[in-house]
Parts: C-alpha cells; structure tokens; sequence
C-alpha cells in the first residue's frame, strides 16, 4: 500500500504543477470565485482525489471519460459532483469535502454515472483523458464546456500514462469517443465503449455499462 500512495503523491503533484494554459481551470491548484473562501480549496480536491484513489485501488475498471466538468470543479474526482457527496451518497463519501460555496453543485453526468455504479462503486475508479476542466472563451460562473483540444491532450499524456499504469490491468472503458480515439492514437490500451451520458445519451450508457459489467 506504500507504494501505491507514494505513487498517488507523484501523480497528485504532477497535477498541482500541471500549468493551465487557455481556456482550462485546473481543479488541483487553481481558484475561481465560486470557490469557498474559507478553505483552501485546492487543497481540498487533492486530499480528496487523494482519499478516493487510495480507497479504489482494488478496483476492476477504469471508466475513463473526457475531460473534468464542473462537478469534478469543486470535488477533486472526476465524474463526481457536490450534491453526489453530499446528498445522494453520503454513506459512500464519508470524510470528504467540498469547495464552492454553495456547497450543493449539481451535474447531470455526475448523478447518471453515480446512479449507475453506486452499488458498486469500488468496482470502478473514475478518470478523465484531459486532466483539466475545458470550457469557452470568456465563459462566466461555472464555465461552458468544449471539447478539449488535441493539442491539449497530448500536454497531458505523462498524467495519463501515470494513471494507466497505477491502476495497470484493469479493464477500461471509455466513456464517449475521445478518450476512446485517445488511447487507440497514443497506443494506451483497448477500451470498450459506452456512450456518453450527456445530451441524451444516458440510457444508452446504462445499458452500455450493463452489458460490460453485468451490473
């Protein structure tokens, strides 16, 4: 286990150093105005991305989506909202904190995904093929997301690769095509696919993630 947590402090310090550049918020070491002001709040997320991946290490799969969202903004976790720790599974998330000030963000990918593997959830251990949270230009508030750039990917391959090989030979499965193409492009492994919750697409990824997982 010491190994495994000395590799998570790597990873985790790779992303505080990882510099934002554009149209990105980095979650592990930036702020914006929404974030509590009575916290360090980018500390928050590292302990918590901390406490999480520490918490999934027996995991069997990687669902690997595209980029963070809002919801990861303001928890550290991808695919994780405040509103999926604080009010739908606290049970599961217990010691954990958040960082806006409202402390209630909701995400519709975030409730679909944890609606999907709650029950078994240490199952799965979430991640994102971009490492930081991609939106407009001149974008307000919690920010309107795009799809991360190609260019973008490739600065963040090494926190991929590092990912991929501290949960090395679990079965992934990538959540929408990007960060399937991603790992096909930078020869990273096969992946089975789901389609992407959003806009549309919830029930063909619950029913996706039944057939792969039989959950």
């Amino acid at each position: 286990m010491k190994d495994f947590e000395q590799k998570i402090d790597t990873l985790i310090d790779k992303l505080k150093n990882f510099e934002s550049r554009g149209a990105v918020f980095n979650p592990w070491a930036d702020t914006n105005e929404n974030d509590c002001e009575t916290v360090n709040a980018p500390l928050v997320r590292r302990q918590n991305l901390k406490k999480y991946l520490l918490e999934h290490k027996s995991a069997k799969y990687i669902l690997l989506a595209e980029s963070p969202s809002y919801g990861c903004h303001y928890t550290g976790i991808a695919m994780t909202s405040e509103d999926v720790i604080q009010n739908k599974y606290p049970q599961v998330f217990n010691g954990y904190k958040t960082t806006s000030k409202s402390g209630n963000v909701k995400e519709t990918t975030a409730s679909i995904v944890w609606e999907v593997i709650n029950k078994n959830e240490k199952d799965f251990v979430l991640w994102n093929t971009f490492v930081l949270q991609t939106y407009k230009e001149n974008a307000k508030g919690d920010f309107s997301p795009r799809k991360p750039k190609q260019k973008e990917i490739a600065t963040g391959l090494e926190i991929l690769k590092d990912f991929l090989e501290l949960f090395n030979e679990r079965k992934i499965i990538s959540v929408g095509r990007t960060a399937q193409n991603t790992l096909l492009k930078y020869n990273l492994g096969a992946s089975e696919y789901v389609r992407h919750p959003s806009f549309g697409g919830k029930n063909d990824f619950c029913s996706g993630m039944k057939n792969i997982t039989k959950i």
